[in-house]
């Protein structure tokens, strides 16, 4: 089979990277016939290079030179059976795109997008056959991740999630399908943790080296770490969209705003929650993180240990539940997705289970004494229940 990537940053970067070891054919389509040009020529000195090294066998060699290919030309992505885009977070660029690809392959291609954040549905309602169209969310870095979302609209036909779970299959990736709500499921587990850790740095209860080492009790990423590796900008515009599509109580913390004013965007630029000196990361004065008017956790929050290990930790069990309670995916896949990402130590489901809904409860009810109303489990009495029958 033949896959199409149409978008060549960070992410189709990766995609290609992943599809060049898998069994198939793959081709980029770029803007330009100079750049095809000069990505193919790169591309054949890679490969000769990795095959004149031992990398890669003499016998492959062929094979990848033959079946791996950039362009400029949509009718080479004709013949593909798949068609990933991997272009900017931006309605209108997604929807040419999309729409010229659905004009370019096959009535029996299926096409995808790699978004993050955007709605599925929206940008299905702009196609013509919207059946075979869905989200296919890898997650960064690609290398280090083994799960992939397949992101269903309120159109997508089962057909076309059969086989993108079977393409999952065979390019090393374990598919998880979760509903559309305005991107990844996955992502938003992840974002109420990295604000919670935001609204900790606020209350002056730990220096983000005490957070990331805390955290890296259960994960191999701290969330001060992966908030600067993301990007301080990029996890705004997520959050803004989570909070559209849910209910909850929280809302994007001031120092956020501070970080994004201050540019204080990340990593890449060297400064953001971390300061960043010969690449390792600094803790600011604790003065900076400070935000004595803050409003979202209202209760006395303790600063101990134990109970910030919970407050780190517990934002994830809360958000995969109630994911799971609105039915946007399966508990497991939730679960496993979230351990994927940031590479848990620990199995969350097989821990909520152990705790039953009773010790999860009495956390949460904690929580929400100390932090106020976003963690009332109230409206997950339903899927907490379930664990305590899988016990």
């Amino acid at each position: 089979m033949k896959i199409g990537i149409v978008g060549y940053g960070k992410m189709g970067r990766g995609i290609f990277s992943l599809l060049s070891d898998a069994p198939v054919e793959a081709a980029v389509f770029v803007r330009g016939p100079a750049k095809a040009e000069h990505d193919n020529r790169r591309l054949e000195t890679r490969l000769r290079r990795a095959a004149s090294s031992g990398v890669l066998s003499e016998a492959d060699l062929p094979r990848r030179l033959a079946g791996l290919r950039f362009t400029s030309s949509w009718e080479d992505l004709r013949d593909c059976g798949l068609v990933i885009e991997t272009v900017s977070e931006d309605y209108q660029t997604k929807i040419e795109v999309l729409r010229q690809a659905e004009r370019t392959v096959s009535p029996q291609a299926v096409l995808t997008t790699n978004s993050s954040s955007l709605s599925i549905t929206r940008l299905a309602e702009n196609l013509r056959e919207p059946a075979r169209f869905c989200g296919l969310h890898f997650f960064h870095p690609i290398r280090l991740t083994s799960v992939v979302e397949i992101i269903t609209s309120q159109q997508t036909a089962p057909g076309t999630v059969d086989f993108l779970r079977r393409v999952s299959g065979e390019i090393g990736r374990r598919p998880l399908v979760v509903r559309d709500l305005a991107g990844s499921c996955i992502n938003v587990a992840l974002s109420c943790f990295c604000c919670e850790t935001l609204y900790t740095l606020e209350q002056g209860l730990a220096a983000p080296a005490e957070i990331d080492a805390l955290a890296g009790r259960f994960a191999r990423i701290g969330p001060c770490e992966s908030l600067d590796a993301t990007g301080i900008p990029f996890f705004a515009e997520v959050f803004a969209r989570m909070l559209e599509a849910f209910p909850l109580d929280f809302t994007l913390p001031e120092l956020c705003h501070k970080l994004i004013r201050d540019g204080r965007f990340g990593k890449h630029v060297g400064r953001g929650i971390f300061l960043y000196r010969d690449d390792r990361p600094v803790d600011d004065a604790p003065e900076y993180y400070l935000n004595p008017r803050q409003t979202h956790s209202p209760g006395i929050a303790p600063s101990d240990e134990a109970s910030l290990y919970q407050r780190l930790l517990f934002p994830i069990y809360f958000m995969v539940l109630y994911l799971a309670q609105m039915k946007l995916g399966e508990l497991s896949d939730l679960c496993l997705g979230i351990k994927d990402l940031i590479g848990m130590k620990i199995d969350p489901l097989e821990e909520m289970r152990k705790l039953g809904s009773r010790g999860l409860r009495e956390v949460f009810d904690r929580l929400r004494r100390e932090l106020g109303p976003r963690y009332d489990c109230r409206p997950l009495e339903g899927v907490m229940a379930r664990l305590d029958g899988e016990c």
